[in-house]
């Protein structure tokens, strides 16, 4: 269908719905969402005798912060054990807000990154979400396609390419070639795990709890996967906040680089055995030391300090880290839909 003479195209977005962030990007003005991917719930609230997410990203922290009945329910974690199409209403809520503020037009071309592990039924309604938000296609990807385009990977030539996505909600090994993913593995590496065991390691070891928001971010701070290999740059330390659950008072304490690590420890040693045992199961054509086969590493688990060193003990190969690694994802989108759609026309001046 050809376009009427002056009428200018079709805004082209991509969508990453991820466990902890949402990405759009547009063709033109780059990123323009970038927010959790949480909702609010009212504890004292009922419509139709459920409780209702109203509220999404940054708008929902804020609310809770202020009012003690909202409770923070991460989306796609809450779908995936209880499929009540929040997930979708989030789509909904941000496209919604996206076209109120002019950034996207009407009647915009979607390239929808599909998470791992989701079902056909969820799959259906984020893809109702786009149309119902005004969609004039709606394009859906696999989340490691699109990983592997943004990580500049040509999965086309033939060669056999690996890759590690270290995501929040878990890790996944992919084996990548002629533009199939021809294995993939899911490994014990997610974030969310991460921040479990440094929360479960604290309780232990200091009698203190902390929430998963405090774990992750003593994570950032001061967390690195391989203990030994820290030096003057790596050692620091951070200073948190818990509750002491013997006399439910708050305490603070410091926490160093040496204990964060020694916390993290069973779960890398996990994580190394399932890397180990997923990379054994692979096909000779990805084992094969004669072949040039390095594990490209993706996703916001990347930013761990040293997890590259971690993978390339474990793999016995070459390891290289994804530009930008958290947003490789939407970028890739981005590429695959410019490749589908064509270069779109310039804005009118």
């Amino acid at each position: 269908m050809f376009r009427k003479y002056g009428q200018p195209a079709a805004t082209q977005i991509a969508v990453d719905l991820g466990a902890h962030q949402t990405r759009i990007i547009h063709h033109r003005e780059g990123l323009i969402l970038d927010e959790p991917s949480v909702g609010a719930i009212d504890m004292d609230h009922r419509i139709g005798g459920s409780r209702a997410l109203d509220s999404f990203g940054n708008e929902a922290l804020d609310i809770a912060a202020t009012k003690p009945s909202m409770r923070i329910v991460q989306v796609l974690r809450s779908d995936a054990r209880n499929p009540l199409g929040h997930s979708a209403k989030m789509l909904r809520y941000y496209f919604s807000r996206l076209r109120r503020d002019g950034s996207i037009g009407k009647a915009p071309v979607i390239l929808l990154n599909i998470p791992p592990d989701i079902s056909e039924h969820l799959t259906e309604d984020l893809k109702h979400a786009c149309f119902t938000a005004g969609a004039s296609r709606v394009h859906l990807v696999d989340n490691a396609i699109s990983m592997a385009v943004g990580a500049g990977i040509d999965i086309a030539d033939g060669a056999p390419r690996m890759l590690l996505d270290l995501g929040a909600r878990a890790a996944r090994l992919y084996a990548m070639q002629f533009n199939e993913i021809v294995a993939a593995y899911s490994l014990p590496f997610g974030g969310d795990r991460i921040d479990d065991a440094l929360a479960h390691g604290i309780r232990e070891r200091y009698g203190l709890y902390v929430t998963e928001v405090q774990a992750q971010h003593a994570k950032h701070l001061v967390g690195s996967a391989i203990s030994s290999s820290l030096d003057n740059q790596l050692r620091n330390s951070c200073q948190m906040q818990g509750l002491q659950i013997t006399v439910d008072e708050q305490a603070n304490f410091t926490l160093t680089s040496e204990v964060a690590c020694e916390l993290l420890q069973p779960l890398m040693r996990q994580g190394r055995e399932a890397l180990d045992a997923a990379i054994s199961a692979l096909p000779y054509q990805f084992r094969d030391p004669q072949q040039d086969c390095p594990i490209i590493i993706t996703g916001g688990g990347a930013h761990l300090p040293q997890m590259d060193q971690l993978v390339m003990e474990t793999g016995n190969r070459p390891v290289e880290i994804a530009d930008q690694p958290a947003t490789t994802a939407v970028r890739g989108g981005a590429t695959l839909l410019t490749h589908i759609q064509g270069e779109p026309a310039a804005a009118p001046a």
